[in-house]
């Protein structure tokens, strides 16, 4: 391709980006990954002929916490990452003097996974100084084409439209780690988009405006392709209101970066790890599994755990083949695949404020992240890559001022995960009608290959607590496996 895709972003910008970042991200990793080698690992009785007890493949938070659980169920582990670093879709990094996070970032106690290793590691949290939703802030909304404040009567309004928008939410996921408890009702909700759902409202322009940017901006895509259902869940699983959402998805992120949490997994295990190792073939074969990557190199194992997003299964050749309906899943791809970008402006902000817009504008939500003396640092997420090229100053520049004006972006700053090969987009989001047609399809293990994939699973998944979640839930299977 030239410099830039069918995607309309600078493919040249974004590999210098990726470049950049991508050595930072493997330096916060490397004191983590020569503590976990296999010198000084804790060796335990292998099977006969085998390399390995288990082989992991992926190394976001799904495959290191399988890999650590896997490690102190005493079963010789080998972790493989594809990337020059752990951490998956959670990025640790550096903008303007400030740890930032490229990819998952927040977490909070309603997200029983993540913080329980908060608390197991000791490890220390920081808030976000201006979270999206506060009384006394100042919120703009894009408005036919015009960034307009809202006043206080306007707020009221905006929040009652998102009440009715989530109407259905307490019946359809009266449980939100159990999809099938109200599987009637929610397999009735399956075909209904995010637009659908606000066509059957009646809302005024400014309601639907508001209501659709935060649900564009959350389901990281064009409301049409986003499930309804899905978003139910969202509003869920802290408790059906929006402070509770916006506190548990925006409020609490590691002070020392979500590598943080990555390395205390690994230094805690000390499971071996190869970098820089795709995973080429995947083979069953009926008392081993054989693993073949990307160099040549086969190795064998008693069972194989699969932690690779969703939307990358079809680079792995499988035998026995997949259930074709995760093929399939896979090439369709969820919605996650919009962008999250860091704006820093001139000046140091005073107050609170954040900026709202719906589908149609190329960043849906925008708020504060911190302050410094002489400028103030944004994060904003968009629904479409297509719409904004993150590595360019002046088109951020042109998207930001129409949402929040007076303001001169000095830099940007983000990493497009849709253009990344080992992830193909963001965090995993369902579309209209795929719990009808893949939900019981997903997570099912065969034979000694099984999965444990962040992007499905119950309750916070497509999150770092999700993750973990599946991770854990698949080293367990995986020990009942073993014996």
């Amino acid at each position: 391709m030239g410099d830039n895709d069918k995607n309309g972003v600078s493919r040249r910008g974004f590999l210098r980006n990726a470049g950049v970042v991508g050595a930072a991200g493997a330096a916060l990793a490397v004191g983590a990954i020569d503590a976990a080698s296999a010198s000084e690992r804790k060796e335990v009785a292998g099977r006969t002929g085998l390399d390995y007890d288990v082989i992991v493949i992926g190394g976001g938070f799904a495959g290191v916490t399988a890999a650590r659980d896997s490690m102190k169920n005493g079963y010789r582990t080998l972790l493989l990452e594809a990337r020059n670093r752990l951490g998956g879709r959670t990025f640790s990094s550096e903008f303007a003097g400030h740890k930032v996070e490229l990819g998952g970032t927040w977490i909070h106690w309603t997200q029983p996974f993540v913080w329980a290793e908060t608390q197991r590691y000791g490890l220390k949290l920081k808030e976000t100084p201006e979270p999206f939703q506060r009384e006394e802030e100042h919120v703009r909304l894009v408005l036919n084409g015009k960034s307009v404040e809202l006043e206080q009567k306007d707020l009221i309004a905006a929040m009652q439209a998102l009440q009715a928008f989530f109407a259905d939410a307490p019946k359809l996921w009266e449980r939100p780690y159990d999809a099938h408890h109200n599987w009637k009702d929610l397999i009735a909700a399956d075909p209904v988009s995010v637009t659908q759902r606000l066509d059957q409202l009646k809302l005024t322009p400014l309601q639907r405006s508001f209501v659709d940017a935060y649900m564009s901006g959350i389901g990281h895509n064009v409301c049409d392709q986003v499930s309804y259902v899905e978003m139910a869940r969202w509003w869920s699983l802290p408790g059906w209101n929006m402070t509770a959402l916006v506190d548990s998805c925006g409020r609490y992120s590691f002070k020392d970066g979500t590598v943080s949490l990555i390395n205390a997994m690994i230094d805690d295990s000390k499971p071996e790890v190869r970098l820089s190792t795709p995973v080429t073939k995947v083979e069953d074969k009926g008392d081993r599994v054989l693993v073949t990557t990307q160099k040549g190199d086969t190795l064998t194992a008693g069972a194989v755990i699969v932690a690779v997003p969703m939307n990358v299964l079809p680079r792995i050749d499988f035998t026995p083949a997949l259930d074709p309906a995760l093929v399939e899943a896979a090439k369709e791809k969820h919605s996650g695949s919009g962008v999250k970008v860091y704006v820093k402006t001139k000046g140091k902000l005073e107050g609170k404020i954040t900026g709202v817009a719906d589908s149609a504008h190329p960043l849906n939500l925008t708020a504060v992240y911190t302050k410094a003396e002489d400028h103030t640092i944004f994060v904003c997420f968009g629904n479409d890559p297509q719409k904004l090229d993150i590595q360019d100053r002046e088109a951020v520049q042109k998207a930001f001022g129409n949402l929040i004006p007076d303001l001169e972006v000095e830099e940007c700053y983000g990493y497009e995960w849709t253009l990344d090969p080992f992830a193909k987009g963001t965090y995993c989001n369902y579309k209209p009608k795929w719990f009808g047609k893949y939900y019981d399809h997903f997570q099912k293990d065969r034979g000694r290959v099984l999965f444990g994939q962040g992007d499905h699973g119950e309750g916070w998944r497509g999150f770092i607590d999700g993750a973990i979640g599946a991770g854990g839930k698949a080293a367990l299977r995986t020990k009942t496996l073993l014996g």
